[in-house]
């Protein structure tokens, strides 16, 4: 895997799937302003500050929930699809990894025992109501 993958479609970025390896010089956002998540890797020096702050509120109307995985350990499979349900792309990832997921659907197969961070907006709705599974054909 690059670096930074992008699974795209007709102009859409449905995942982006970033390797351990990724290297920045002090911050690299992975994800476009424009999009309703932001992920960025940061890497600064000892002795570096982030003055005291807060951030401004800004209403925002979410349309699709975004879902973030890092792995800690051991390794995944992953599968992308659209919103008809056509497979996009598949990847493994490793301990270091980690993945955005900004639309469409996804499915994962644990490959080896594994720990996943995983982050999403909320609230949270309900298990009767917080997915769409896709139908046996």
């Amino acid at each position: 895997m690059s670096a930074i993958t992008s699974v795209i479609k007709d102009g859409q970025t449905y995942a982006l799937f970033c390797s351990k390896q990724l290297s920045t010089d002090g911050a690299c956002f992975v994800t476009e302003e424009k999009d309703a998540f932001q992920v960025g890797v940061l890497e600064r020096p000892k002795g570096y500050r982030v003055e005291p702050h807060q951030h401004t509120e800004r209403p925002a109307h979410i349309s699709t929930v975004s879902e973030f995985l890092y792995i800690e350990k051991g390794s995944i499979r992953v599968t992308v699809f659209d919103e008809q349900w056509e497979e996009l792309e598949r990847h493994e990832l490793s301990a270091g990894d980690f993945l955005l997921f900004l639309r469409g659907g996804h499915a994962l197969e644990v490959l080896e025992d594994a720990r996943i961070v995983e982050v999403k907006q909320g609230p949270y709705p309900g298990p009767e109501s917080a997915k769409i599974f896709q139908k046996e054909a």
